[in-house]
């Protein structure tokens, strides 16, 4: 956080501009921008001072966008800070290729203040509070699911002191869930199987998966089974400390 604890955020978009206009913003909703125009010199402010939050254009002259948040995102040092794209890119592909990069949000141009700021607030904290997090996602493979996780994710780099190992396997073992879901899914008219509620309040995160559709149950019965590759990949990689149910519920949990 900047001296003045204004959030600090760094621009990397080329178009001269669009990178005035979005400091504009910044600034008056009360944050520290900070400018760079391409990949290079977005990696030597954040060699400088690592800021609070970056908003990031994809088509950047150089190396792209999603390389710097690729790099970002899989940097023991950096994949903490919150990525908000910010592009002309809207096509469902660009914003898989970008939650898959490990993108919090994605937000398309042209876009209104509020809502940028809103969307790269509700990325730099909870809420609910500087620890609490709570997410809800239906499961079946969408961008949301890649969203929500990746958002999880993030904040537990930022608020715990988990070993990435436990992390990355939370995240994998997630996505490989909601893949799951997805197939299930279409075989069951776009319906999602289960909900999960993620809760994590600054010493406990707790995994709740609900049956939301007929067969649900079924479906986490299958792939939530302690002995099935989720969460004996969990397990195994020290992510959860007991799995155990409540009604129909499946709960994962772990103490921070």
């Amino acid at each position: 956080m900047a001296n003045n604890q204004r959030p600090r955020v760094l621009i990397v978009e080329d178009e001269p501009d669009m990178n005035s206009l979005l400091a504009e913003i910044l600034t008056a909703y009360g944050y520290d921008p900070v400018r760079a125009s391409d990949v290079e010199e977005a990696l030597a402010s954040i060699a400088r001072e690592a800021p609070d939050a970056l908003l990031l254009d994809l088509m950047l002259p150089g190396r792209s966008g999603l390389e710097l948040c690729r790099q970002l995102k899989t940097s023991r040092e950096t994949r903490g800070i919150p990525i908000v794209i910010c592009t002309a890119l809207d096509r469902p592909v660009d914003r898989r290729h970008g939650y898959e990069a490990g993108a919090d949000d994605y937000v398309t141009k042209p876009f209104t203040p509020e809502g940028l700021v809103a969307r790269l607030a509700a990325c730099l904290a909870s809420p609910a509070g500087p620890d609490h997090l709570v997410l809800a996602m239906d499961l079946a493979a969408s961008l949301a699911d890649l969203k929500s996780v990746n958002l999880l994710v993030t904040h537990l780099y930022r608020r715990t002191d988990l070993p990435p190992r436990e992390i990355e396997a939370l995240r994998a073992g997630l996505v490989a869930l909601a893949d799951a879901a997805g197939r299930w899914a279409a075989s069951h008219r776009g319906a999602a199987p289960v909900r999960l509620t993620a809760d994590f309040d600054g010493q406990r995160l707790e995994l709740r998966f609900h049956a939301i559709a007929e067969g649900g149950e079924a479906f986490l019965a299958e792939q939530l089974d302690p002995e099935s590759p989720v969460p004996a990949g969990f397990t195994d990689a020290g992510l959860i400390d007991r799995i155990r149910r409540e009604g129909g519920d499946v709960i994962l949990e772990k103490a921070v």
